[in-house]
């Protein structure tokens, strides 16, 4: 997602009559999961604590929808960024961007707990001798590597091969996996999943960057033949999360077209 500031197209929440900020809502929960849609609201109520408008989230729609040509629509803002591509009865929902800051709001609230205690569990539990192949540097990249690209392809492989750690570490690169997927709607979620095990689990990578205590600027990668996952915890003191979900041949239903 683009920082704040940076111009975005479409239609603000702000700028919406209510009913139309009711359908624009509706739309949304309508297009991912119940999870992902908690995390939506919870991401967005984080606002507050940085002063921002929670209002200042755009909705944009490419094409005419039911007119039976392929169509999209992004619901775009501060640290969400949900793309949605329609072709015939297939959807598309990556690129995935969320983001959180401040990781923990002052009212308590975490929009994504599990996404950072879960890798920080696999690593610290990792024998010494297997951890040290996970951490491919001391200090933390800074950001994700893909930024905005439109199209992206594997990065460099980096860490330790999913077969290489014991089953438990195991359990937690799939529960990290899985906290993206819950995010998508059933139909995209199975799909990407389906993907995921057809390739096989033999070539996924997870790989960590920077110190491993919590407040510490780090950074991980999980990637395997058909996604990528970056995930970026370098700002203000690592309590500010950017990560992003990419699929290589099918952000933006490129393989539907």
């Amino acid at each position: 997602t683009t920082p704040q500031g940076f111009p975005r197209n479409g239609l603000p929440l702000n700028a919406m009559q209510p009913n139309q900020r009711d359908a624009a809502f509706a739309l949304l929960q309508a297009s991912v999961s119940a999870a992902g849609y908690q995390k939506a609201l919870d991401i967005i109520l984080l606002q507050r604590d940085l002063g921002n408008d929670p209002d200042a989230y755009y909705v944009t729609v490419f094409g005419t929808p039911g007119s039976g040509a392929p169509w999209g629509w992004r619901w775009e803002g501060h640290h969400l960024s949900r793309n949605f591509t329609l072709i015939d009865d297939q959807i598309a929902v990556t690129p995935l961007f969320l983001g959180a800051w401040p990781t923990t709001s002052d009212a308590g609230l975490r929009a994504m707990p599990r996404e950072e205690d879960a890798a920080r569990e696999l690593v610290t539990s990792l024998p010494e001798n297997l951890r040290s192949q996970a951490i491919f540097q001391q200090n933390t990249l800074t950001r994700h590597i893909t930024q905005n690209d439109p199209e992206v392809r594997p990065l460099e492989p980096v860490g330790i091969a999913y077969t290489d750690v014991p089953a438990a570490q195991q359990q937690l690169i799939e529960e990290i996996i899985q906290s993206y997927l819950h995010a998508m709607p059933d139909q995209a979620s199975q799909a990407s999943r389906a993907r995921i095990d057809a390739a096989g689990f033999a070539q996924i990578r997870f790989g960590w960057a920077g110190p491993l205590e919590p407040r510490k600027p780090h950074y991980y990668r999980i990637q395997g033949p058909t996604f990528l996952l970056e995930y970026d915890n370098s700002r203000n003191s690592g309590t500010h999360i950017h990560s992003v979900w990419r699929e290589f041949t099918t952000d933006f239903g490129r393989d539907f077209l």
